[in-house]
């Protein structure tokens, strides 16, 4: 593995480790599961917005995209993303072109082809249990809620200002559509990485192949 394959993949680690932090490992519990906004957290229009970004994950079947992920620290990723809701989800990373990220109901593998390893990390302590849930809420008391329109993109922004997991979760959505389009992650030190979804397909067959996890010798996966 070259240079700045390595950096890039360790990168790539480290920010997913920092993410299960990014809201407390409770994040993705509490957003799933509590049941409402306060009053003072959003307005009935943001409400509106809020409701329409929850249908429109929740009516995913199925998924095919390229992806372009970014950094404001310089590094800079791009794959294939494969979703087949509810729990199955690929990035296929093209550069670095060894690393592929795949999920179960259980565990997001991280597979490093040139070291043909896979580490295991819990799916419920990463950002991605929100949309890899059958009903998609994005409601809680313990992080504030907000949404707003731009130049006809609807962006629902996830936030908590103190504690182990201060940082914000942007999820932006064509408005006409309501198909997402774009996140983006800021950490409590304001590092953004944002990952932008182009040439979506959606509604086609994904073959059972592309959420396998591959077993090398040297290694028994979870």
């Amino acid at each position: 593995m070259c240079l700045s394959q390595m950096k890039m993949l360790k990168k790539i680690i480290q920010h997913c480790a920092k993410m299960v932090h990014l809201f407390g490992i409770g994040l993705c519990f509490s957003v799933l599961y509590l049941p409402a906004l306060s009053a003072q957290q959003t307005s009935y229009n943001d409400t509106q917005l809020i409701s329409k970004a929850e249908q429109s994950l929740s009516a995913l079947t199925t998924v095919q995209a390229d992806f372009v992920q970014i950094s404001s620290d310089g590094s800079v990723g791009e794959g294939v993303l494969y979703l087949r809701r509810p729990v199955q989800l690929r990035l296929e990373y093209k550069n670095p072109e060894t690393l592929t990220l795949i999920t179960s109901s259980v565990w997001l593998y991280v597979d490093d082809k040139i070291a043909k390893s896979v580490q295991a990390l819990p799916i419920r302590q990463t950002p991605l249990a929100p949309l890899l849930q059958k009903e998609i809420s994005f409601r809680s008391n313990d992080f504030k809620t907000s949404a707003r329109t731009k130049d006809g993109i609807a962006i629902i922004t996830l936030s908590k200002e103190e504690g182990e997991g201060a940082g914000t979760l942007a999820l932006e959505f064509d408005e006409a559509s309501w198909q997402l389009r774009k996140w983006v992650i800021t950490d409590v030190l304001g590092i953004r990485t944002s990952v932008t979804l182009q040439n979506p397909v959606y509604g086609i067959e994904l073959a059972n192949s592309l959420f396998g996890v591959p077993g090398y010798d040297n290694q028994n996966s979870n």
